[in-house]
């Protein structure tokens, strides 16, 4: 695994690959980011900006039922870290679920 890169997506060979010293919660929202990545035999590599946001959305989707975000945000307000830790997700993907939150809305 490069330096710096928590997970990867190899799409030439369909293959996921995680960093080996990532905590629990850390390791199962990179891995549904990485997913996201193979649902879609993303090439690009972490360098496409709509990728990784589609990514993270995506992953995001898949590790938060809404009935469990509205509780959490019931309780903790905005405080995205302890939403994250309510959820056991890490805050940037709170922060993926609330620009998809947002973004249905507006649609």
């Amino acid at each position: 695994m490069q330096s710096g890169y928590q997970g990867l997506y190899d799409a030439r060979t369909e293959t996921i690959y995680i960093a080996d010293n990532l905590t629990p919660t850390q390791y199962r929202c990179v891995l549904a980011h990485e997913v996201s990545h193979a649902k879609h035999q993303d090439k690009g590599g972490h360098s496409d900006r709509y990728t990784e946001q589609r990514a993270d959305v995506e992953a995001a989707r898949m590790l938060i039922s809404q009935a469990d975000y509205v509780t959490a945000e019931i309780l903790y307000g905005n405080d995205e870290c302890a939403i994250a830790r309510e959820l056991n997700v890490m805050p940037w993907i709170i922060r993926a679920y609330k620009n998809w939150l947002h973004d249905s809305v507006a649609a």
